[in-house]
């Protein structure tokens, strides 16, 4: 009998014990709260961390992209296009802005990503609206009107697009992920219009 009453003692005080743990968490709960804010802080710089390292390796990809096409440039002069080589070096500058970004950087620079590449689109519409006009001038319908009404419309389009990228600085962080999957639509739709195209010839 007496050690079934020093057991039944010691289950009360074992209960007793966890009930007071159990109630000083209830009764704490910012303690719960730290703890839940340095997990989502862990996550935050596991994320961070991946983020930086894929951002680096893309802009390894694109540096050596690059030079492979500048060795070929200096092998056979003009092979690979101005306004290719122009591409890549916005790409490169866009990756090394991005490891940025990856970094923690602020949405201001974030979004400064955004208006280099848009102003880089707007120089090449532009270049390429002036050659035609050049030529024309020169030489009546040597670029036939329906493609400079095509770099016109590419143009106007690039300059609400610079436009547009300035304003990201002071919208919200969604505003930029709205951007880039606009950005991406349109890049989408240049690959399928060039993919039939190259279907049509075949």
């Amino acid at each position: 009998m007496c050690n079934r009453r020093w057991i039944f003692a010691a289950g009360l005080t074992s209960c007793g014990a966890l009930l007071g743990l159990l109630l000083a968490e209830l009764g704490n709960p910012s303690r719960a709260a730290g703890q839940a804010a340095d997990a989502a802080a862990q996550a935050a710089d596991v994320e961070r961390e991946l983020d930086t390292r894929y951002a680096k390796a893309y802009l390894d990809l694109v540096k050596a992209t690059q030079e492979r096409y500048a060795d070929i440039n200096r092998r056979v002069p003009n092979s690979i296009r101005r306004g290719v080589m122009q591409s890549l070096a916005s790409a490169v500058s866009d990756a090394e802005e991005r490891i940025k970004v990856a970094e923690g950087a602020s949405l201001q620079t974030a979004s400064e990503v955004y208006v280099r590449n848009a102003e880089t689109q707007l120089r090449t519409s532009q270049e390429l609206l002036a050659k035609a006009n050049a030529a024309n001038a020169r030489l009546a319908n040597s670029v036939n009107p329906t493609e400079v009404a095509r770099l016109q419309a590419e143009v106007a389009l690039g300059t609400i697009r610079l436009e547009k990228a300035r304003h990201l600085a002071s919208e919200s962080p969604l505003s930029n992920v709205r951007y880039e999957i606009g950005q991406l639509r349109e890049m989408v739709q240049e690959l399928r219009l060039n993919v039939a195209l190259l279907r049509d010839r075949n």
